[in-house]
């Protein structure tokens, strides 16, 4: 049962980029206060943002970084559909985590230039406990210990698929969009992959992420080899 509902709260927490921050107001002491901010997942499957030393969320974490990051699939009825709230602390990264950044970057490559206008900082949320409601009645809490996740791809592993499947591959990543998502993509769209992990893959049709999620787990690049050879057999 406890995997079932780790697969679960980590399948919708990968297939989104953004969620609602909840911090402890500074302004307003012991009032919640809520924002939205992007994040992707670091080598451990955590989640990692970037935000400015002027935001009014970053200021709270300065002062206490207790807080909540809530994701929620995009649905028409959300009550009947997933969410996943993650309860931490807010951890600010140092400079051996280059790794998680650089990953960041890949997700969000204009982000690049905010750090030229404003001071922005990389923190990571360090879950104490996972709050995962599937639908009407699933509803269950994940330990912290249960809700890390390492990707065997991070570093120079990843870098290399995505390398070469943004240019040697274009065709089979459309051709992906295509036939599993029903997206109308032509060449013209501008796709790329951007991460990889043991669970599935992440690309971006120009602004907008697309997660593709594999059958089984895979651990190294040959299983992600013929993981991603079988899907481009199935779309012909």
């Amino acid at each position: 049962m406890i995997k079932t509902q780790f697969s679960a709260a980590k399948t919708l927490l990968n297939s989104k980029d953004f969620g609602v921050l909840s911090t402890i107001s500074v302004k307003l002491e012991g009032f919640p206060f809520g924002s939205v901010v992007p994040y992707c997942l670091d080598d451990t499957g955590l989640p990692v943002i970037y935000i400015s030393t002027i935001a009014q969320h970053t200021k709270n974490i300065t002062e206490n970084k207790r807080c909540s990051l809530t994701i929620i699939d995009n649905n028409e009825d959300v009550q009947a559909h997933g969410r996943i709230s993650i309860i931490g602390n807010m951890e600010l990264l140092g400079d051996n985590h280059n790794a998680a950044k650089e990953r960041y970057f890949r997700h969000f490559p204009n982000a690049k230039s905010y750090g030229a206008t404003h001071s922005f900082s990389f923190y990571r949320l360090e879950p104490i406990t996972v709050r995962f409601i599937g639908g009407f009645g699933a509803i269950h809490w994940i330990e912290s210990n249960d809700f890390v996740s390492i990707n065997p791809f991070a570093g120079t592993a990843e870098i290399g698929v995505i390398e070469h499947m943004n240019k040697d591959h274009q065709d089979a990543m459309l051709s992906y969009c295509q036939h599993f998502k029903n997206m109308a993509v032509s060449n013209d769209d501008e796709i790329r992959m951007v991460g990889i992990d043991s669970a599935g893959f992440d690309l971006f049709v120009n602004l907008k992420k697309v997660r593709f999620e594999f059958p089984e787990p895979i651990t190294n690049a040959q299983e992600a080899r013929m993981a991603l050879v079988a899907m481009s057999k199935k779309v012909k």
